[in-house]
């Protein structure tokens, strides 16, 4: 598997009413198996916050956001995953994704795909 391309961005809000505007998503481009796929990973904006309040991620700290990264480490968890399109609205199950997670050593990997 080679990771072509991560990318972030905040969900756009909705109509009537919709509190979308809380959530992030987080997209992975890569290629396996001779195909190229697009995973994308989408989850509440606060559970950022809770990262860093429990001392697992800190984005500001770290420079790379953490809608750089949750799509990725859901492709490391699930590389057989079947779906593209996974959400997130439990901060356990998403916070499962960052068990054994280290900042330098993801940035080593895939500095060059999270920080382009």
């Amino acid at each position: 598997m080679k990771i072509l391309s991560v990318t972030g961005e905040s969900v756009p809000p909705g109509k009537g009413g919709s509190p979308s505007d809380t959530f992030d998503r987080s997209i992975v481009t890569y290629q396996a198996g001779g195909e190229t796929k697009t995973l994308t990973v989408t989850y509440v904006r606060y559970f950022a916050k809770q990262l860093a309040e429990e001392g697992i991620y800190d984005q500001e700290k770290e420079g790379v956001p953490v809608n750089r990264i949750a799509a990725v480490l859901f492709l490391e968890k699930h590389p057989d995953g079947r779906f593209s399109r996974h959400y997130f609205n439990d901060y356990a199950a998403f916070r499962a994704l960052f068990e054994g997670f280290s900042p330098e050593a993801f940035k080593a990997k895939y500095q060059e795909a999270t920080l382009a």
